[in-house]
């Protein structure tokens, strides 16, 4: 699990794959205050850090997206807590500079302040080390198979309640809810908590739960997680449903709330119990056991409107994008999408220009001039994510943009492609990439899903899917158009 940290933002995001922009940032000068544990860096171009907390060891480690090293790599080894500092260079367009703390040592990743003096100084605080609790370590230790079977890696706000992502089988999962006080538990059998986990008792305001807490039973012949959720006085009876996807899903049920007294519901991991979607806000979780069958969504006629619309497939030609699982290229993915999105704009009413119709290579400022010399009222370039082959875990939707124009326009594309399509929520996010950059309109930049990804890999090389896709964000486009013009 990783753990992105921008300002008061924690969300989870993987490598992505584009051509190097025809301008990129440099990184001039960085230095490291171990007295303070304080970094600092500054570049020569504006630049939006991503920071994301590491564990095993615990690394914190910050990427510069369309930023080059103006020097050679560096390793500068520490002495104390703090292990060492590195800076390299991570890809073609990415700087990563990583902090690595001592074996048994953590960082609190709420406490990690990200501030700015001016876009191209940057300042990253980190508060001091702690070391792992005798507690987390007992838990480590019995999290080996032969001790325990299963371990909860995180709990997850979802739109429908929450998930929790469980590595393993735990034995049994008995659930119960109780009247006096309301309250619903859920005991998992033969289950560690993972060491990363370090707020085990959280107050909420989400869903009717008051307060979550994680409570690691290890008195017994086998270790035992109880996550009890402290509930308002109206909220109806919960449910847990075990997942084919690595986790629980627990919903508020519309039965009738129990009794102290009446038994409790005990799931087996054996037992087959259907989940519903869950896109989550700010965190990816695994997609539901199929995707839903979608009613054809009702598009509005927008041709009153009289708009242009640009639609961009990334990459293409000699240039094959990201491949991922099977061979799945990025290309073709994304080629196949954009033409189905422009033929749906067209048959609403809208004029669209495409930046390709076919496989060939066009760089990044052709693209921009096809758009900005039609004065396109919009442009939407369509990609597919990637990361390491290794990752088939990662998957989601992503939507990027660079103004401010261009941000309400990726938020309304966004939550309709993760409503239509029931794809993980990466969240709408801003970056610097020539396209959103260079164009006169409101742009955005949306990643359909991960090739990489084994969920949505799968996806995304059925053709049915790529129309889902493409019906969704055309449905989000025509949503904005309807709006704003």
């Amino acid at each position: 699990m990783k753990h992105w940290l921008l300002p008061s933002l924690l969300s989870v995001m993987g490598t992505i794959c584009f051509a190097v922009p025809a301008e990129a940032a440099q990184l001039e000068v960085w230095r490291f205050d171990a007295d303070n544990n304080r970094l600092t860096f500054t570049t020569d171009e504006a630049v939006q850090p991503r920071v994301q907390l590491l564990a095993n060891p615990t690394r914190l480690v910050i990427d510069l997206p369309d930023t080059t090293l103006a020097r050679s790599p560096v390793e500068d080894v520490l002495d104390g807590v703090i292990r060492e500092v590195r800076v390299g260079q991570l890809d073609a367009t990415t700087t990563r500079i990583v902090i690595e703390l001592e074996p048994g040592y953590t960082l609190d990743p709420q406490r990690v302040r990200v501030r700015s003096t001016t876009s191209t100084r940057w300042t990253v605080e980190l508060p001091a080390p702690a070391p792992v609790t005798a507690a987390a370590t007992t838990i480590a230790q019995t999290s080996d198979p032969l001790e325990a079977q299963a371990r909860i890696e995180d709990v997850r706000i979802t739109p429908d309640g929450f998930f929790v992502r469980v590595t393993g089988e735990p034995d049994n999962i008995d659930q119960d809810n109780d009247r006096r006080p309301r309250r619903f538990t859920v005991e998992f059998e033969n289950t560690v908590l993972a060491p990363a986990i370090a707020q085990r008792d959280i107050a909420l305001d989400r869903h009717g739960v008051t307060r979550l807490q994680l409570i690691q039973d290890i008195d017994g012949d086998e270790p035992v997680v109880r996550l009890i959720l402290d509930l308002d006085a109206d909220s109806p009876n919960w449910r847990a449903n075990p997942s084919d996807y690595g986790g629980v899903a627990l919903n508020p049920s519309r039965g009738r709330v129990l009794t102290q007294g009446q038994s409790s519901q005990s799931l087996t991991t054996a037992e087959t119990v259907t989940t519903a979607p869950l896109p989550v806000p700010d965190r990816p979780i695994p997609a539901p056991d199929a995707p839903s069958i979608l009613a054809p969504v009702p598009l509005p006629d927008v041709s009153d409107s009289r708009v242009t619309i640009a639609i961009d497939a990334g990459h293409g030609g000699r240039d094959p994008g990201a491949v991922g699982i099977g061979g799945l290229r990025e290309t073709d993915v994304v080629l196949d999408i954009s033409l189905q999105v422009a033929q749906i704009l067209e048959q609403q009413g809208v004029r669209v220009i495409l930046t390709r119709r076919d496989d060939r290579e066009i760089d990044l400022e052709p693209r921009v001039q096809t758009a900005n010399r039609a004065n396109a009222n919009l442009f939407i370039s369509i990609h597919a994510n990637a990361i390491s082959l290794d990752r088939p875990d990662v998957n989601g939707v992503e939507t990027y943009y660079y103004s401010d124009a261009g941000q309400r326009l990726a938020q309304v594309i966004h939550n309709t492609v993760v409503r239509l399509t029931n794809s993980r929520d990466r969240r709408v996010r801003f970056a610097r990439f020539y396209v959103l950059r260079n164009t006169t309109m409101p742009a955005v930049l949306v990643e359909v899903g991960f090739v990489t990804g084994a969920e949505d890999a799968q996806r995304l090389a059925d053709p049915s899917f790529r129309t889902q896709m493409a019906e969704a964000i055309a449905a989000g486009i025509l949503q904005y158009v309807q709006q704003n013009f």
